[in-house]
């Protein structure tokens, strides 16, 4: 006799490490640089630094229009998994905005209302301080009340789940999972695009495509989905996993 185990509350995160990315960071780089000193931060979840408006998406600039594709990608890849569907056709209404951290900014614990996933780029991770070896890690903390109480044996409950940026990494998660960033503590400046996504099915009549999901952001920027990088779980390039207890991600 065996005893039938399942986990019955799993959270997925999607994270890849995007091919031959440094062109585009670094285009991506001198655009949100060029922009910060524009005009003044739009104070969000961050805590110094500087936040963009949330029309990120928007710009007329090949870099931008590449991480589009990018996102697309991985949304597409996330829902298709999360659903056990590869066919799912629905349409993702997407907002992105570019944040700067220098030494001591940091984003307050937060979550992403009025969305289904959320995610974060790194087009330059800044760079790491040896006293602070948390200093700009993405901390997502287990999201079952009264967790943290719990004592048993593997510590499977209420540890925080950690991401370590890097540049041309992506990360995806659901948009109602509490995360924060620890303070950075770096010379260099941290540069991220974050992301928001409403996503909405297609009536079930409507036909069905391999491609999954078409996306529609307000710029009508034509996303071409890239195909030269595998299912997430079926190559290196591509994870997805289970947060529920501690552990550092570095892709």
């Amino acid at each position: 006799m065996e005893l039938n185990v399942i986990q019955a509350f799993p959270t997925y995160i999607g994270r890849v490490q995007l091919p031959d990315s440094e062109a585009m960071n670094q285009g991506l780089r001198s655009l949100i640089l060029a922009e910060e000193s524009e005009y003044p931060s739009v104070g969000r979840s961050n805590i110094g630094g500087w936040h963009s408006r949330g029309d990120f998406l928007h710009r007329s600039d090949v870099n931008v229009a590449a991480l589009s594709s990018w996102i697309t990608w991985a949304l597409r890849r996330m829902i298709c998994l999360t659903t056990g569907r590869d066919n799912f056709v629905g349409t993702a209404s997407i907002s992105a905005w570019a944040t700067i951290c220098r030494a001591g900014a940091y984003h307050a614990p937060h979550s992403h209302p009025d969305s289904a996933w959320s995610g974060v780029y790194y087009a330059d991770a800044g760079t790491e301080n040896q006293d602070r070896p948390l200093g700009g890690v993405l901390e997502f903390l287990d999201p079952r009340v009264g967790a943290e109480a719990v004592s048993s044996p593997g510590d499977l409950y209420g540890e925080p789940f950690r991401v370590r940026p890097q540049a041309g990494l992506l990360v995806v998660f659901p948009s109602w999972l509490y995360h924060w960033v620890h303070p950075y503590a770096g010379e260099r400046p941290r540069i991220a695009i974050s992301f928001n996504a409403a996503v909405e099915a297609h009536a079930a009549n409507q036909p069905q495509s391999s491609e999954a999901i078409a996306s529609s952001v307000a710029s009508d920027i034509a996303h071409k989905i890239p195909g030269n990088v595998g299912i997430a779980g079926e190559t290196h390039e591509g994870v997805l996993c289970h947060a529920g207890h501690e552990q550092e991600s570095q892709a």
